[in-house]
């Protein structure tokens, strides 16, 4: 295998031709350097530096390698050096995902944002419907907002906002007039959405604590159609206050405190090891984050002023 480590001390002998000054120029001793000429001329079976007289005279092979050595050390001091990101002529099309607790609203925002700041990237979007988060590092997704209990060691992220569950009903339900009681909430149906495992199992845990059988009326697919399908029932949906606040906001719903407690939950951005030092994805990242945690905050603030209304 070659020596590289070699390299600086042939161009400082090609350049000064002097085993002193060369010594000086890299700070070492001349015995030191000495020993490196030695070695060089073992790698390159040349001699490399004859001497004649008081000097030293560079062999053919010696003023090929001084003509060639600089360019080859500056190229590789450049691979030592952060790149230069202009992100006005970032090409580089971002994948974001999101899981369903997270709205996508943003989008429209982002996207007008992104193609003002870097008009020659572009943005894919797509629900994240992979069952474990260990799995992010084996997808082409730049950055991922969910929900989390736990951040496997591999991914990195920053925290959106922390949450907590409500309960959405028809704003004609005698519940949104009277208040909602345990007993009540006990007593009601309910309607669920697929593939919602961390509510499910909140409240799954909390009837099985008071020995309670849920009475499920609907196990539909998205928050939307369970919150528009409660309009029409005297059914409960227990969701994140943010997400009821989204819906509020174009529904005849009310919103009310659970009479319960559940743990809050908490929202990230998440984004694999692999982009952690990437300076086109650290700007899209920033962008993202900007924008969802602004849309949070305008959610949560929205909905606490919900439920202040209806008490």
């Amino acid at each position: 295998m070659n020596n590289y480590k070699l390299l600086p001390a042939l161009m400082a002998l090609l350049e000064t031709r002097n085993l002193t000054d060369a010594a000086r120029r890299l700070n070492v001793t001349q015995p030191a350097m000495s020993k490196a000429l030695r070695l060089i001329r073992e790698e390159f079976q040349d001699p490399i530096l004859i001497r004649d007289g008081q000097q030293f005279t560079l062999t053919q092979r010696g003023e090929q390698l001084k003509e060639r050595l600089p360019a080859l050390l500056f190229q590789l001091d450049q691979l030592y050096l952060a790149p230069q990101v202009n992100i006005q002529h970032c090409e580089r099309s971002f994948r974001l995902a999101f899981n369903s607790f997270v709205s996508m609203d943003i989008l429209p925002a982002l996207c007008s944002e992104l193609y003002e700041k870097a008009p020659q990237a572009g943005i894919q979007t797509s629900l994240w419907q992979n069952a474990s988060l260990s799995e992010l590092g084996e997808t082409d997704v730049d950055l991922l907002g969910t929900l989390a209990v736990t951040v496997p060691e591999n991914l990195y992220g920053k925290k959106l906002a922390s949450d907590h569950y409500v309960i959405c009903c028809c704003e004609q339900n005698d519940i949104a007039i009277k208040g909602v009681s345990l007993e009540h909430y006990f007593a009601a149906r309910h309607i669920l959405v697929s593939g919602l495992h961390e509510e499910s199992r909140q409240v799954d845990n909390l009837f099985r604590q008071h020995k309670k059988q849920r009475r499920v009326f609907a196990t539909l697919p998205s928050l939307r159609l369970a919150l528009e399908t409660v309009i029409g029932t005297e059914c409960l949906v227990t969701v994140p206050l943010h997400i009821a606040a989204q819906y509020a906001k174009h529904y005849p719903l009310a919103v009310l405190s659970a009479p319960f407690e559940l743990a809050t939950h908490n929202y990230y951005l998440l984004w694999h090891a692999k982009f952690q030092n990437d300076d086109e994805h650290r700007w899209f990242r920033e962008l993202c984050f900007t924008h969802l945690q602004r849309d949070f905050q305008a959610k949560l603030a929205l909905g606490s002023a919900l439920i202040s209304s209806s008490n």
